[in-house]
């Protein structure tokens, strides 16, 4: 009687499988053998699984803040949205203000003070916090950015200070590479802002300098480290700063301002003011009725890699709701956070793409004890 032959699943086959899974499975694999610990660590793995993730159900998630505890959320097909609380992370409750966090490509940049930053990933449920240069230490009012270049898939924490007159000094930190912080020249003189979105290797920046009907937008070019500035002149008034947002629509920066009964979309084609296209996007229903002041508080959170843009709304109630517009479809529809604490909002709401990028490997000289 022959005995039966053990048969193994072909590497290629797991490599496929363990492609579309969620990060919180993939981990548990690590301790199981030494091909599955290496195999998540593996930098073209982790691309194909970060791609993977941006059209697998549950791959792209919100990251949200309330009442002390990070949530990440997933929207469900029928309107409502599933969330759990994220471990680990009791010591990240100081960084509760949205102008002080920044998402790209999975990756979340914190800082509370000129003293303190975080690097954090969600997905791996890891976080490092890293020194500042020296020369910010007791300095007002530094902005950090994270930025991600697609070509050479590295991640840039780009740290500005202002100065006087329009001056800045500005340093660039280069995760799992540098060491230490290197400063680098600009040749652009703008007044930082916590308005920014990094989009295809690009941090844009808006000057909080901005001057009669013109806007000043700062871009970083994340491999170049080279700094430009362009004007942007929207059809509305700029002197309502609150109003106007920077986000990423399909791969392309976009300007958002919803201080009028309908809001006003622009997607920016070339570094030309007639470039921009302008989109009218129709006031939801849940808006009906409320005062331009009160919408003021309808703050505008964070826009998907699908074209959404999501919303936490105040009804004339005075309730919280969330309603998200989706640009393909020009059309609204609400949707419902199951369980959470009602009437309260939330500090911060972020989309991600769940990312396997270890923190694990940055250079413990940078770290803080």
């Amino acid at each position: 009687m022959k005995s039966a032959q053990t048969k193994s699943i072909p590497q290629d086959l797991i490599v496929e499988i363990f492609s579309w899974l969620p990060i919180k499975s993939l981990l548990r694999y690590r301790c199981v053998s030494k091909f599955y610990n290496s195999l998540v660590s593996e930098s073209n793995f982790m691309d194909i699984h970060h791609r993977r993730s941006m059209t697998r159900p549950g791959g792209r998630k919100y990251l949200m803040y309330q009442k002390g505890v990070f949530y990440t959320t997933k929207l469900k097909e029928d309107g409502k949205a599933s969330h759990l609380p994220i471990e680990n992370f009791n010591q990240l409750h100081r960084y509760r203000s949205a102008s002080c966090l920044m998402c790209v490509n999975g990756l979340v940049c914190a800082w509370r003070d000129e003293n303190h930053l975080a690097i954090c990933n969600f997905g791996t449920r890891e976080v490092r916090f890293i020194r500042c240069p020296k020369e910010i230490v007791n300095k007002v009012y530094p902005v950090c950015s994270i930025g991600f270049e697609p070509e050479e898939q590295k991640y840039k924490l780009w740290l500005t200070l202002h100065l006087s007159d329009w001056y800045t000094r500005n340093w660039v930190f280069t995760l799992d590479i540098d060491k230490s912080w290197r400063e680098t020249k600009c040749n652009a003189r703008f007044f930082p802002s916590n308005k920014r979105v990094c989009v295809n290797g690009v941090i844009f920046m808006f000057s909080n300098g901005y001057r009669d009907s013109l806007f000043q937008i700062v871009a970083f070019d994340v491999k170049a480290e080279t700094f430009s500035t362009f004007t942007f002149s929207p059809t509305l008034p700029c002197n309502e700063y609150i109003y106007y947002n920077l986000i990423e629509v399909k791969g392309k920066l976009a300007v958002l301002n919803y201080s009028s009964e309908d809001m006003h979309l622009w997607v920016f084609g070339k570094a030309q003011n007639d470039d921009w296209k302008r989109h009218i996007i129709p006031c939801p229903s849940q808006w009906e009725g409320i005062d331009v002041k009160l919408k003021s508080y309808s703050r505008f959170m964070c826009s998907s890699c699908d074209g959404e843009i999501i919303f936490e709304s105040i009804t004339k109630s005075g309730s919280y709701i969330y309603i998200c517009y989706n640009i393909t479809r020009e059309s609204w529809r609400e949707f419902e956070v199951e369980k959470l604490y009602v009437n309260r909002a939330f500090n911060i709401i972020f989309c991600y793409v769940e990312n396997l990028f270890p923190l694990g490997k940055l250079c413990n000289a940078n770290l803080q004890d």
